[in-house]
């Protein structure tokens, strides 16, 4: 797999800027990329007239992660494995540009898949592409664009949350470790589970203090397509669940 290209695009600088970008992409996706504590109205979608980024229709979104876009299928499948049913709500912290998401929005019941992304491109990929694309307009997936997990912001609670390596990039601050774990246990409900791959950040016993207690951990998932190329890309994920207590 090529770099991260897509992930070292330039996003934009400012308040305003980004607030009037984020209304562009709205006017022309079909499903609206929400904002923390901001209402932007949502023009009337056409998708005769919805342009898409040539980047985008290139489809070099699929190239971000350092990994294949068909690792979303098996991540899936390692959801619905571990419980995740069509009237659970789940949440898909660091969504991208729905990796997961394209499988899992497919499956769940209309309005119970949530996504949160900090990479306001990724996001424009999957409200004006990997949507319409899959025609998944009428399950009304919700994307949020935020980088200070502000998982309230959907006025729900969760069943389900997965975290795809986007904790990994919390490092090492502690403040921003208990910031995420924290909003994240107040979010799912009391025996809501959470997938968390390839590891956690943080110690089992540290996120228990923040109510989140170990089910399974070093669960060894294969996924057969990348199998031959582990020179490029490893071919399992690593899985560790744990239970909101």
């Amino acid at each position: 797999m090529k770099g991260r290209w897509w992930k070292n695009r330039e996003e934009p600088a400012g308040t305003t800027d980004d607030l009037e970008r984020v209304a562009e992409i709205n006017a022309r996706a079909p499903v609206p990329i929400e904002v923390p504590g901001t209402h932007l109205p949502q023009a009337a979608f056409n998708g005769a007239d919805a342009r898409v980024d040539e980047a985008i229709l290139r489809e070099e979104h699929h190239h971000q992660y350092g990994g294949p876009w068909a690792k979303g299928k098996y991540r899936f499948e390692f959801l619905v494995q571990s419980g995740l049913r069509p009237e659970h709500r789940l949440l898909d912290i660091g969504c991208g540009s729905l990796r997961i998401g394209v499988p899992a929005i497919r499956y769940l019941d209309a309005g119970n898949y949530f996504g949160v992304e900090s990479h306001l491109f990724s996001l424009e990929a999957a409200a004006t592409y990997e949507v319409p694309l899959h025609g998944l307009e009428a399950k009304r997936p919700r994307l949020l664009w935020d980088a200070d997990f502000t998982f309230s912001h959907f006025g729900t609670t969760f069943d389900w949350v997965v975290d795809s390596a986007t904790s990994t990039s919390v490092g090492k601050h502690r403040e921003r470790q208990e910031l995420l774990f924290r909003n994240l246990a107040e979010v799912l409900k009391p025996g809501g589970r959470m997938l968390i791959v390839p590891r956690p950040v943080v110690a089992p016993e540290q996120l228990r203090e923040w109510g989140l207690a170990i089910v399974r951990e070093n669960v060894v998932q294969h996924c057969p397509l990348l199998e031959g190329h582990e020179e490029d890309f490893k071919s399992v994920n690593t899985w560790f669940e744990f239970e909101r207590i």
